[in-house]
C-alpha cells in the first residue's frame, strides 16, 4: 500500500490546505510511511504532546482533565486523542477518544473526561494522535500518565466478626484475650486492614464487655464480645512456722491453730489468705502411740482433738519417757475465693528427755481424715479406760 505525504518543505501548507498541489512522494509499499520517513531522516516539523494531565478517582469513578498542544509553530489539522485504563498495548482498556480541532502553531485544547474505570485501576494514560496520523518528529510526548496509589475501585466495607472468650487468669489475676473471630476486608482494599480493641486488656477477673473496631483503611465496621476471665489456680501453702512447746507435768494440752502452725497461704487473685478463715485441718498425726507413757505423767489419753470447726487442735504437751521426742504433723486444705484448693503441712514438736530436739518417727496415732491404717487406734492401755 502507499500513502501520499507532502514534502518537508510543503508541510504547512499540507497541514492547513492538504495536499493539492504538492509533489507526492512514493514509500515502498511494505513500509508504513511514518516509519519510511524516520528511517530517512526526514523531520516534518509535527509534533503533537499531552500536557496537565491531572486524574482522580472515587470507586470505578474517573475524572480527568488534560490538553494537547501542537508544539509545532505552524496549524495542524485536527487529530485524535485516547484515554486508556492502564499502558496500552499490557492490558490497558481504552475509555473513550477526544476529537481534537486544528490547532494553531503552540495552541494547547483542553479537555476534562469522566469514565467508569475498570475495578482495580491504578494507571490512567493519554496518547495523542492515537491513530498516528501525523508523522511527527518526537512520538515520545504523545503519552503521558498518572498512576494513584490507590487503586479505583468500589471499596467494601470490612466485616467485624467476634466471639466470647473465657481465659484463665495469670500471676497477676488478669487475662489477656482477643476477641477477634476472623475478621476480614473482601476485597483487601484499599489497605491497610487493621483491628483495634477497646478496652485493650489485660483484663480483671470476671466478665468484660469488649468492642472490636476494624478498619480497612477507608471503612470501619465493629462488633462486641465479653472476655471472662477465672481464677483457676490454687493458692501456694505457706511455710512451716517451726511451733515447739516444751512438755507439761500434767501432760496438758495446748490449743494450736492453724496460723500457729503455718504462715499464710498466696493466692495470685486473694492475695495473703487468713488461715483461720481459708484453711481447714484435715488430720492430725503423732510420731507416738495414744498410750504412750509419758515423762511427768504415766498415761493420759486422748492426745489429739480437733476442734467442730476444724481450725484448730489441742495436743497433749508431753513425749513418751523413752522416746526421741513427738512429732504432731497437721495436714490442711487452704482455699481461695474461687474454690481452688492445695494441700499444705506444718508441724508441732514436743521435745524429747533433756529437751533433746523431737524427731519424726512416722505416724503412730491419727485423728481425722485420710488416716493410715491402724492409726487411730486409741492403744491398748487406753483402751481399757
Amino acid at each position: 500500500m502507499s500513502r501520499n505525504h507532502c514534502v518537508p518543505t510543503l508541510t504547512a501548507l499540507f497541514l492547513l490546505t492538504g495536499c493539492e498541489g504538492a509533489v507526492p512522494q512514493e514509500a515502498p509499499a511494505h513500509v508504513d510511511t511514518m516509519a519510511f520517513q524516520r528511517q530517512a531522516g526526514v523531520e516534518t516539523g509535527l509534533d503533537l504532546s499531552v500536557v496537565d494531565l491531572v486524574a482522580s478517582c472515587e470507586a470505578t469513578a474517573l475524572t480527568l482533565s488534560a490538553g494537547i498542544k501542537n508544539e509545532a509553530p505552524f496549524g495542524i489539522a485536527g487529530s485524535t486523542a485516547a484515554v486508556y485504563a492502564g499502558a496500552p498495548g499490557a492490558g490497558g482498556v481504552r475509555l473513550g477518544t477526544v476529537s481534537v480541532p486544528f490547532l494553531v502553531g503552540g495552541e494547547t485544547f483542553p479537555f476534562s473526561l469522566s469514565f467508569t474505570v475498570p475495578e482495580g485501576t491504578t494507571e490512567v494514560v493519554v496518547v495523542a494522535d492515537e491513530d498516528a496520523a501525523y508523522p511527527e518528529d518526537d512520538e515520545e510526548n504523545n503519552f503521558a500518565s498518572m498512576t494513584f496509589d490507590i487503586p479505583c475501585a468500589t471499596n467494601q466495607a470490612p466485616v467485624a466478626s467476634c466471639q466470647d472468650v473465657t481465659v484463665v487468669a495469670n500471676e497477676s489475676c488478669q487475662g489477656v484475650a482477643s476477641i477477634d473471630n476472623g475478621s476480614f476486608d473482601p476485597d483487601s482494599f484499599p489497605g491497610p486492614f487493621s483491628t483495634v480493641q477497646l478496652p485493650a486488656g489485660p483484663y480483671g477477673l470476671g466478665t468484660t464487655a469488649v468492642e472490636l473496631q476494624v478498619s480497612d483503611g477507608l471503612l470501619t465496621n465493629a462488633c462486641s464480645a465479653n472476655v471472662t476471665v477465672v481464677d483457676a489456680s490454687a493458692p501456694t501453702p505457706g511455710a512451716n512456722q517451726g511451733l515447739v512447746i516444751l512438755p507439761e507435768a500434767g501432760s496438758d494440752y495446748v490449743l494450736v491453730s492453724l496460723a500457729d502452725c503455718a504462715a499464710p497461704a498466696v493466692d495470685n487473685c486473694g492475695g495473703t489468705l487468713d488461715l483461720d478463715a481459708s484453711a481447714t485441718i484435715v488430720r492430725v498425726t503423732s510420731d507416738e502411740s495414744n498410750d504412750a507413757l509419758s515423762l511427768l505423767r504415766l498415761l493420759a489419753c486422748e492426745d489429739i482433738k480437733l476442734s467442730p470447726d476444724r481450725k484448730s487442735a489441742m495436743v497433749r504437751a508431753e513425749s513418751a519417757l523413752l522416746g526421741n521426742g513427738r512429732v504432731y504433723n497437721f495436714t490442711y486444705v487452704v482455699q481461695d475465693a474461687s474454690g481452688n484448693s492445695a494441700t499444705g503441712t506444718c508441724n508441732v514438736k514436743v521435745p524429747a528427755l533433756l529437751g533433746n530436739p523431737a524427731i519424726d518417727s512416722g505416724v503412730r496415732y491419727c485423728q481425722g481424715d485420710g488416716c493410715p491404717s491402724g492409726s487411730k487406734y486409741p492403744g491398748l492401755l487406753c483402751s481399757l479406760l
